[in-house]
This record gives C-alpha cells, sequence and structure tokens, in this order.
C-alpha cells in the first residue's frame, strides 16, 4: 500500500501474499532437518526480505518443507481443520437431551473441498491449531494434506486448564516438557498452539503457568514455534496485558519471542494499540485471528482501525492474519 494513500485497494489474494505469506512464513518456520530439531533463528529487518538459517524448514505432517518453497503463497496459522469440543464435554445437548451432532470438521469431503478452495485463492499452508484435549483427530489431518495440493502443520499442546487432562496436575514442568518433544518428534508436529487460559481469568492459574512454562522448555529444546489463545473479550475480569503476560512466561523458560505469535489480539479493544505494539517490540506476532467470524467480540471496523494503527507503526511485518475457522460457527 502506498505510504500516502490509505484508499488503496488490494485484492483480496494480494492482501493475503501481504501478510500470509510473509509473516505467517515467518512464524511457521522453525526448525533445522537435524534429529534433534534445534532452532534455526529466524533473520529479519523492517522491510527487508525474510531470511532463514541455512537448514530451516516448515514440518508439515507429511514432509519437511523449505521456507522459500512457501513464499509465494498464503500461510494461515491458526486454523481448525479438525476440531470436536462437544465430545470433550464442552459442547452441551441437543434441544431433546440427544447428543450434539458431529462437527462439520468430521465431514471430511467437505473439508477436502474447503481446503482446496483456499488453494484456489492463494493459500499454501495451514496450521491446525488443535489437540487431543480439543478433539484434534490427526489422521483426518494427514489425509486432508493427503487429497489437496495445501501443506498442513500440525500442532501440539495444552488449550486451558477446564480442559486438560487429569494427568497434568500431577506433573512437573519438566515431564510436561519432556512429553511434549517425544510427542512432537512422534507425530510429526511443527508448531505448539493453540495455548491459553480459562476466559474471564483475572490471572493465568497456577496449572496454566506451569503448562505455559513448559511449553516454553518445548519450543527452547525443538525449535518448534508457538502460538496462543488468551481470554481478550471473554468478560471484565481479563486484563488488557494478558498477551504480553503470556509472552513473559514463555520466554522465562527459554522460548524465543521470535517463534512466538500471541493470538486474539484482535479481541482486545486497545485502539491505541499499546500492547501489540509492545508484543511486537520484543520480537513476537500479533495474532489478528478471528477475521470472518461470526463471533463478533470486537466489531470489525474496531479491527481495521487497531490494524491500520498498527501498519502506521511500522509493525506490518510482525502481523498475522487469519480466521480461527471451527466449522458451522465460521460458516
Amino acid at each position: 500500500m502506498h505510504e500516502n494513500d490509505s484508499r488503496s485497494r488490494l485484492a483480496r489474494r494480494e492482501l493475503l501474499r501481504l501478510f500470509g505469506g510473509a509473516a505467517g512464513l515467518a512464524a511457521v518456520s522453525a526448525l533445522k532437518t537435524d534429529a534433534d530439531l534445534f532452532a534455526a533463528p529466524l533473520q529479519r529487518t523492517t522491510g527487508a526480505p525474510l531470511r532463514f538459517q541455512k537448514g530451516a524448514i516448515v514440518r508439515t505432517l507429511l514432509k519437511d518443507v523449505p521456507p522459500d518453497d512457501l513464499a509465494n503463497g498464503v500461510t494461515l496459522f491458526h486454523e481448525h481443520l479438525s476440531i470436536n469440543l462437544a465430545s470433550l464435554g464442552g459442547g452441551g445437548r441437543g434441544r431433546n437431551g440427544e447428543p450434539p451432532p458431529p462437527p462439520i470438521t468430521d465431514d471430511l469431503e467437505l473439508m477436502v473441498a474447503l481446503v482446496k478452495k483456499a488453494a484456489a485463492d492463494g493459500v499454501g499452508c495451514i496450521v491446525d491449531g488443535g489437540h487431543p484435549d480439543m478433539g484434534r483427530k490427526i489422521d483426518d489431518l494427514k489425509t486432508i494434506a493427503t487429497r489437496t495440493n495445501v501443506h498442513v502443520v500440525a500442532s501440539g499442546g495444552y488449550y486451558m486448564q477446564r480442559r486438560y487432562p487429569a494427568d497434568i496436575a500431577r506433573k512437573s514442568e519438566n515431564e510436561i516438557a519432556d512429553a511434549l518433544v517425544r510427542e512432537a518428534r512422534e507425530q510429526r508436529l511443527g508448531a505448539f498452539g493453540e495455548i491459553g487460559e480459562n476466559p474471564d481469568g483475572a490471572e493465568l492459574t497456577l496449572e496454566e503457568r506451569k503448562v505455559f512454562r513448559a511449553v516454553g522448555k518445548a519450543q527452547a529444546r525443538t525449535g518448534i514455534p508457538v502460538f496462543t489463545h488468551n481470554s481478550y473479550g471473554t468478560g471484565p475480569h481479563v486484563p488488557k496485558d494478558i498477551g504480553l503476560q503470556q509472552l513473559d512466561l514463555l520466554e522465562s523458560a527459554g522460548a524465543s519471542p521470535d517463534h512466538i505469535a500471541i493470538g486474539h489480539t484482535c479481541c482486545l479493544d486497545d485502539p491505541d494499540v499499546t500492547i501489540i505494539k509492545e508484543i511486537a517490540k520484543r520480537g513476537a506476532f500479533v495474532g489478528f485471528d478471528r477475521v470472518t467470524t461470526v463471533q463478533q467480540i470486537m466489531p470489525d471496523e474496531k479491527k481495521v482501525a487497531m490494524v491500520m494503527a498498527f501498519l502506521d507503526a511500522g509493525y506490518a511485518h510482525k502481523l498475522l492474519l487469519c480466521a480461527d475457522f471451527t466449522g458451522q460457527r465460521t460458516l
């Protein structure tokens, strides 16, 4: 966009390429091709082309991909191609007390068609933000990746305390980190996410803090990037700096900020973009990952105003856009 022409209009695909194909790629490209998955730090200055350490890869479910192979397409860093929260007690009952119907992400023919449509619009890589405590089916992700020409990155980790497996309470930080590293290697995980906290909390719980630090340790050991879920817009008790608190916890455990994306910042009412500018200043990415969703926690006009203020402040290279697709609600 021309600096002095705020009314310039770009085609949808060009917008996707600007934000998804550049910054999104930076967020998911983190690994070397060695067996130990050591980190490959991103090298980037504002306005300069993306550069990655020699040997860096994007770990997709089917194969390791050099970052340059994805540079001409769009990377969506937080979507859900397989999710079933209802199966884990979060979806309630039907009108007649019957179990809720299967989620539409269980319809593989539909999901393959949707991903092919995304590919026609310029999408080359999708990061799925689910894991077992969200009802994610990794075999379904493999099927989608196999039947489309879109790379699919699978994620690991834990969502929020109310969905943690029972054994998380008795595990230590290091034990959780060890398990995450092992799962990443065995299941070809390419990200940790979405990692979050319960709605409307004034602070992260002790268990959530333990999990965040464990994820930070796993990131430092593997190089796998992290993206978070936070509770912006879920109630009056959520502090505006909860995104910074998440970043603090991950960094305190050794995670690299240039491989961290703080999610759902588009749900924060922050017209001066004070919080997201601070996140970007520290080297992390800012996720506006509820674009187009019907879950209008923050009206679109406010989201647009925040994005423009963020761009005007010089942080285009730290902005990530996607939809947080979760199925029927998103459609």
